[in-house]
This record gives structure tokens, C-alpha cells and sequence, in this order.
């Protein structure tokens, strides 16, 4: 507990004794009875208030270890049942002890608590009632932060994915990307296959449109990611028709789980990249989703040279932090991302996320199954 919050808290009870205290000498003089001095009224009114500001610290203090939220609400709700007339005795006790301080006169310990229970019983709906409010204020401000920190959270995740966009866009359009592209369109045209290198150019226009879709959103449905990643394997396989085959494949019952847009295309250029494209014989890049314990896993292998000898090569390991870190912003320690030599030879890259379905509700191990 901070001590801004102690502070607050005690000044919020000195400043409703200090109310109480002035209301109860305006109301002594104005109902002719003998008039109470306001210093004597404040001094009796913090007696009665000021007790309550270690009760109020102790009732924070549960409010936080026990939220009233959706998760385990009956057994916290008992919590706070139980732990209402403990704190009231033990806030009725400070109170009577401060009238014998004030007074002079002290008596034994079975008196304090006798008397400590009795104004407790007498008093308890206005220590329910206190307590209620503190739960509810704490409640509201826990919420209010977490809101606070979910809307700093989802700042940074459009930052990250902001620049993922920008990165894949490049990637697309750097001039390397797009020589070798136009030179392939270039060479189907001048070995006739122009059915071929329409299809190219249709690929690379649809490539940039579900770019620009995708990532107009924080999520989108695995289907729509794969779907870009084949438009651009398509385009690769059409430089590289005799050294690359790819394999893109996911069950039916993952299609619709959610994941980042443009997870999978960095990893997959990666393969091609670093990993193909670095050997002379023909080589493969698998692309394969399961679900798994609560978790979609996302693999892309390829059977190159490794992980060791493809992070020597320029450009290699951008697209795995800028990955990791945005894996990181979005689902934190549930989401993790694993780069090691795949059994064969080659890499393999493995992404695993929360399952969680198109309409935003995250699924449990249960229902993985």
C-alpha cells in the first residue's frame, strides 16, 4: 500500500470529523440546549472517526488480496462477510479506548472488549454501510486503473503493430523484393506462360490489399492470416518453381481462432529467406497450426541451413523481435515464441498463443478439445 493512499485515507476521515465536529456545535447552539464549544465537538467527533482509519487501510488492503470480480466472487464475497464485524469490533474498541484516554480512566481488558462489542452490535449497520463504501471505492478504483493500464497497453500494441504494417509493407515493396518479383512476371511473359504471370501480378495485388486489411485490426481470424501467407508463397514459388514446396495446413476447428495480423508472414519470409533460398537443392517451407491445452501453437519449418548460420545473414532477426515483442505486449507470459533446429535439418520457428475464438472470448483447456 502506497503512502499516497494512507495519506488520502487519513485525510478524508480528519476532514469528515472536522464536518461531524462543526455540525454537532451548530446543532447544540441552534437547538438551545448548553452549547457545545467547536473545539470540544471536533475533539469528540475525531474520537469517533479516527479509529477508522486503520480499519479503512485493512478493508483496502482485503479489497485488493479479494476483488468482488467475476472470478471467485462467492468465496471472496464470504471473505468480506466474515471479516465486516471483526473490523467494526476491533474500530468500536479503538473508539471506547479513545474516550478513556480522553478521560483518564482506564479499566481492564474484558471491559474494552465487553464494551467494544456492545457499540459494535448497536452500530453495526453504520459499519456495514462504511464498509460497503470503502469495497465499493476501492473496487472503482482498481477497475479505473486497470482501464488505465489496458488503454496504455492497447497505445503500445498499435504502436507495435503500426510498425509491424510498415515492415511487412516494406518488406514487400523493397526494391530487391520487387526486381525479382517484376523479373519473374517478365520471364513467364517472354517464355509465354502469360496465364502465369498474370497470376503473379494478381497475387502481388492481393497481397497488398490483405496487408492493408488485416491491419486495420488487433486481431484477426487464423483463415484470413493464412490466406496471406499462401498469396505470398505463391509469388515465391512462382521465382523459385523448381526449389520450393509449400505446405500451408490447419485444422478446420482453428481456422476461426483469433491471432495478430501479419504473425506469420515475417517467419515465413524468414524460411524463405534464410532458409530456401540460402541452399542450392529444392527445399520446403511448412506452415502448420494445431491447438493444443488452451493454446494455438503456429509452426513454420523450413529445411535450410539452421537457425545458427541464417542469423549471420544480413536483415536476420528483425521480424523475430519485432515479433516477440508484440506477441509480448498483446498476451504477455501467456504467448511465447521458440526458434531452434528442426529434426532434419533446417529451422523451426514455433509460436504459441491464448485460444480464443472470432467473437473475442478466450477458451479454456477444456474446451480445446
Amino acid at each position: 500500500m502506497t503512502a499516497r493512499v494512507i495519506g488520502g485515507v487519513c485525510a478524508a476521515w480528519i476532514v469528515i470529523g472536522l464536518l461531524i465536529g462543526a455540525q454537532g456545535a451548530l446543532g447544540s447552539t441552534l437547538s438551545g440546549e448548553q452549547p457545545m464549544t467547536l473545539a470540544a465537538a471536533v475533539r469528540g467527533a475525531m474520537i469517533q472517526v479516527l479509529p477508522w482509519i486503520p480499519v479503512t487501510l485493512a478493508v483496502i488492503a482485503l479489497t485488493v488480496r479479494f476483488p468482488l470480480g467475476r472470478e471467485r466472487w462467492t468465496r471472496h464475497a464470504l471473505v468480506h462477510l466474515a471479516a465486516a464485524p471483526v473490523l467494526a469490533f476491533a474500530a468500536n474498541v479503538l473508539v471506547v479506548l479513545g474516550y478513556w484516554i480522553v478521560s483518564g480512566r482506564f479499566e481492564d481488558v474484558a471491559t474494552l472488549a465487553r464494551q467494544g462489542a456492545f457499540w459494535a452490535a448497536m452500530r453495526f449497520h453504520i459499519a456495514l454501510l462504511v464498509y460497503a463504501g470503502i469495497v465499493a471505492l476501492t473496487q472503482g478504483a482498481m477497475y479505473y486503473r486497470r482501464t488505465r493500464a489496458r488503454e496504455l497497453q492497447l497505445a503500445r500494441v498499435e504502436g507495435q503493430l503500426a510498425r509491424a504494417r510498415l515492415q511487412a509493407l516494406t518488406a514487400q515493396i523493397r526494391p530487391h523484393f520487387l526486381f525479382n518479383t517484376l523479373h519473374t512476371i517478365g520471364q513467364l511473359w517472354r517464355s509465354g506462360r502469360s496465364d502465369d504471370a498474370d497470376a503473379v501480378l494478381d497475387h502481388l495485388g492481393s497481397l497488398f490489399h490483405k496487408v492493408q486489411h488485416s491491419t486495420s485490426r488487433a486481431e484477426v481470424p487464423l483463415a484470413e492470416e493464412l490466406e496471406l501467407v499462401r498469396e505470398y508463397l505463391a509469388i515465391e514459388e512462382a521465382r523459385f518453381p523448381d526449389r520450393l514446396r509449400t505446405v500451408v495446413r490447419a485444422p478446420d476447428d482453428a481456422l476461426d481462432c483469433l491471432v495478430p495480423p501479419l504473425i506469420l508472414q515475417p517467419l515465413v519470409e524468414n524460411a524463405v529467406r534464410h532458409g530456401v533460398s540460402a541452399i542450392s537443392s529444392a527445399g520446403v517451407v511448412e506452415v502448420l497450426a494445431t491447438r493444443e491445452n488452451g493454446q494455438l501453437r503456429l509452426t513454420v519449418r523450413d529445411d535450410g541451413p539452421g537457425p545458427a548460420q541464417a542469423s549471420a545473414r544480413p536483415g536476420s532477426g528483425t521480424g523475430l523481435r519485432n515479433t516477440r515483442e508484440r506477441l509480448e505486449q498483446l498476451y504477455g507470459a501467456g504467448a511465447s515464441l521458440d526458434v531452434r533446429d528442426a529434426a532434419g535439418g533446417g529451422t523451426l520457428v514455433t509460436v504459441e498463443i491464448p485460444l480464443a475464438r472470432n467473437g473475442g472470448r478466450a477458451l479454456d483447456a477444456g474446451d480445446a478439445d
